[in-house]
């Protein structure tokens, strides 16, 4: 039996042993393919395992790296050598010389004869004190328009003392002033067909006034603007004419800045007081002016702001309120820069301030004050080129109690003039315009148009609905200097009540002048002025023509 199964299997290994297997024939068999699945896939997951422990507060500790290191310096070598550079040379320079006196005299037609002279020290870092006096005088006649020649001299003199005080911290300024002006009022009314026509003698037309000033002003001159910067000053005239007609005004001013939070910030007071004295009766008036303001600026802006509240006294008291504000917008420096604001202000219209604006008021007359209640503007400044500057604006502003002048009619010849009030509101457009294109020329253009709205008179009496001035200079050469001026005013209006309408229009006029000046020398030098050069006598005022050309010769000299 044992011997039986070791036969088996030795046959067996014979059969499926690889090396036997060719030698051996073998019958092929085929393979069942078909799986049987005794039962389905049961997938299982291991336990996990799981960590059972707290965390812990302790703080860990770290340690820095520590590093042991050196560096052995080591000598760059270069073999560059530099140029040496010469030595600069010290020049010398020194102030350009100064002179302490300096005179002009000078004659012309309508036998006008000119003088004026200045005086003053040399340079001084403590102070500066000097005189200054002009004089000016015409003794010609005028033609009237019905051909009557009639006296219209004048005379003008000036004398002004004036002297300032350098400190450390301060500045003191005083100066002492005195005017003389002496006219006549030889402009009647032509249209009465008087018969005979009047003879004005030089006494009964003559008129004279005197103004005698005292002006005194101390501030600090701090460089810092952190520090309370300050300026006080006091003014004192006394106005008196032929007639005895006297206004004694004062003028106290007083004003502060400081820079504080990135802002300047100031306040501005004053204090106005006139009184006058004539043959009917006296008259005063004080104005109080109080003006906080604050400023600031960037690179692309710049801007005020504050307010004025005035207190206005005469017979009745009344009150103001101006806003003032101003911003400059800089979209590109000193070449577009447009800007905008509002303002307002009271004028005062006492008889020495009306009397600089019209030579002619009937004397001693008191003037209510007049109110830009509201003034609104915006334009725009800049460049055009580095030679060629512009500025264009409009501005809109609303008054009250506007004074016009016309004729006063209760006079015999209608000769001078009076007032009428009237609430306006203007619209004037401007534009200026100026070139220098070389070191020898210069030019400027300035033009304005006026567009007057009246409530309760037919025409803004004696106001031009546009102006247009240009003047220009040229230099021939190092000697010779041309300077011409021309000044266009538009149409006027006046009350004429011999005219249709009781007015009249007065066309636009034209004045051209030409000076000319040759220095001769550093102190030596002549001049010729002409004036009036289209020889047209026009209206100054109703009935008072102008005169026509005339010119005046003269020298200017240093001592």
């Amino acid at each position: 039996m044992i011997k039986k199964v070791w036969e088996h299997l030795l046959l067996l290994l014979l059969t499926t042993s690889p090396a036997i297997m060719p030698l051996v024939p073998i019958t092929a068999q085929e393979i069942s393919k078909e799986v049987y699945v005794v039962r389905p896939y049961e997938p299982t997951l291991s336990d996990a395992t799981k960590y059972n422990f707290l965390p812990s507060t302790d703080d860990a500790e770290t340690k820095a790296p520590r590093f042991d290191y050196s560096i052995t310096p080591k000598r760059l070598v270069n073999s560059f050598e530099p140029d040496p550079i010469k030595a600069a040379k010290t020049i010398t320079t020194s102030l350009p010389k100064i002179y302490n006196s300096w005179l002009k005299l000078g004659f012309g037609n309508y036998v006008t004869p000119l003088a004026e002279f200045n005086i003053s020290n040399l340079r001084s870092k403590d102070y500066a004190y000097g005189a200054y006096l002009f004089h000016k005088s015409s003794q010609g006649k005028i033609v009237l328009p019905n051909n009557q020649k009639v006296t219209a001299g004048y005379a003008v003199n000036n004398i002004n003392l004036y002297g300032k005080r350098f400190y450390s911290k301060t500045t003191l300024t005083g100066n002492l002033r005195f005017d003389h002006n002496a006219f006549h009022y030889y402009g009647y009314n032509t249209d009465l067909n008087l018969d005979p026509l009047p003879d004005p003698d030089r006494d009964s037309t003559r008129q004279n006034t005197y103004l005698t000033g005292v002006d005194l002003e101390i501030g600090s001159a701090y460089d810092d603007l952190t520090r309370l910067n300050y300026k006080v000053s006091a003014s004192v005239d006394y106005f008196a004419d032929k007639l005895k007609y006297k206004e004694t005004s004062t003028v106290v001013k007083a004003g502060f800045t400081k820079e504080f939070l990135d802002l300047l910030g100031g306040l501005d007071m004053s204090l106005d007081y006139f009184h006058l004295k004539g043959a009917a009766d006296s008259v005063s008036n004080t104005i109080f002016r109080f003006h906080p303001w604050i400023s600031k600026q960037s690179a692309d802006w710049k801007f005020n702001l504050g307010f004025e509240a005035t207190a206005d006294k005469a017979e009745i008291t009344n009150f103001y309120f101006y806003p003032k504000a101003h911003l400059d917008i800089i979209i590109i420096q000193n070449v577009l820069v447009p800007f905008l604001g509002l303002s307002g202000e009271l004028q005062q219209n006492g008889y020495k301030n009306t009397f600089s604006e019209n030579t002619f008021i009937n004397p001693g007359t008191f003037y209510k004050n007049s109110s830009s209640n509201l003034i609104a503007y915006a334009g725009v400044k800049g460049s055009i080129s580095s030679v060629v500057r512009f500025r264009a604006d409009v501005s809109y502003t609303v008054f009250k109690n506007y004074h016009f002048f016309v004729n006063d009619t209760l006079l015999p010849l209608d000769n001078r003039f009076t007032e009428v009030y009237d609430d306006i509101d203007l619209i004037t457009y401007h534009g200026q315009l100026a070139a220098q294109p070389s070191r020898k020329f210069e030019m400027l253009i300035d033009g304005k148009y006026f567009n007057y709205k009246t409530f309760d008179e037919a025409r803004a009496w004696h106001k031009p609905d546009f102006e247009i001035g240009i003047d220009a200079s040229y230099r021939f050469g190092e000697k010779l200097t041309a300077g011409l001026g021309l000044t266009v005013t538009g149409n006027r209006w006046v009350r004429h009540y011999q005219a249709p309408d009781d007015m009249m229009k007065i066309k636009p006029v034209t004045d051209i002048n030409l000076k000319l000046n040759y220095q001769y020398s550093k102190l030596f030098s002549l001049f010729a002025d002409f004036y009036n050069l289209s020889d047209r006598s026009y209206m100054i005022w109703n009935q008072y023509p102008s005169q026509r050309f005339n010119f005046l010769f003269g020298f200017s000299y240093k001592l």
